[in-house]
């Protein structure tokens, strides 16, 4: 074997090796008719950004919202419950997710309150019901497995904020996956306690830790108008891996305005 085929060969099975898989965040925002585009006319576009991505942690979607995702993305499944009852009512915090690339091991909802299996528990100084979505998949190629966990933090309660981090670092603390990901709303920015304790070891944010961003920064709550000049970034994929080849937030626009309030953040991620 000459030495110029070993390279290649060694080459190609490091390729062959990382399986690269798209994750997606996205607030698609509740079916609000004051809305200034209302779910009917941004409806398409919202099912059109989520389309080719392997894994889509959705917030605020009311169960008319999901069925018609359910409908449109052709190749996904889905797990998740209303945060009211543990059925219907109320908002999910689904997961979608690519049958084609993964099979679906374990899911469950929880409540981020002290009652995390009391269905509409409302916790601390929260507003509202407030849910995560755990959801164990295998990669069908490679045989590795991840623990996704989406959530939607509360608006207003701090305090809440930072008792549902506990919650979730402690469900994050029991994976035994190849990868974990924590992805969502968290109404948090980089400032906040909230923030803190999820960004931390062994989990990063991969806004930081990710090798390529599209752009050098950008926000994720956008209101649905790009004039607007609000600096928030509140929609964060946390990972427990350095594989993260980039990141980005996509600006979708559909008659002069975003598609949503909050913009779809996505990353590359290596299993």
């Amino acid at each position: 074997m000459t030495r110029m085929l070993t390279i290649c060969l060694l080459l190609m099975g490091t390729f062959c090796m990382a399986q690269e898989v798209q994750v997606m965040t996205f607030n698609i925002r509740y079916d609000n008719p004051d809305d200034p585009v209302t779910w009917d006319e941004r409806k398409k576009e919202v099912s059109r950004a989520m389309f080719f991505h392997d894994i889509i942690g959705i917030q605020e979607g009311l169960q008319h919202q999901v069925d018609y995702l359910d409908e449109q993305l052709v190749f996904h499944d889905w797990v998740g419950v209303g945060r009211d009852d543990g059925e219907r009512g109320g908002e999910h915090t689904a997961i979608f997710y690519n049958r084609m690339t993964f099979s679906l091991l374990h899911s469950e909802t929880i409540w981020l309150s002290p009652w995390p299996k009391a269905a509409g528990s409302v916790g601390w100084d929260a507003d509202l019901p407030r849910t995560a979505t755990i959801a164990i998949f295998k990669h069908n190629e490679s045989g590795k497995t991840v623990r996704v966990i989406n959530t939607h933090l509360d608006h207003e309660g701090v305090q809440s904020r930072i008792c549902a981090s506990h919650i979730l670092r402690g469900y994050a603390a029991l994976a035994t996956e190849d990868h974990v990901v924590i992805l969502g709303d968290f109404n948090a920015d980089p400032d906040s306690k909230a923030y803190e304790m999820m960004n931390t070891e062994p989990f990063s944010d991969s806004y930081v830790s990710s090798a390529l961003r599209c752009r050098e920064d950008f926000t994720t709550y956008s209101t649905f108008n790009p004039s607007v000049s609000i600096l928030l970034r509140i929609d964060h994929i946390f990972v427990n891996t350095r594989r993260v080849n980039w990141i980005c937030a996509d600006e979708y626009i559909i008659n002069e305005h975003y598609i949503s309030d909050h913009l779809p953040v996505f990353i590359s991620l290596d299993l």
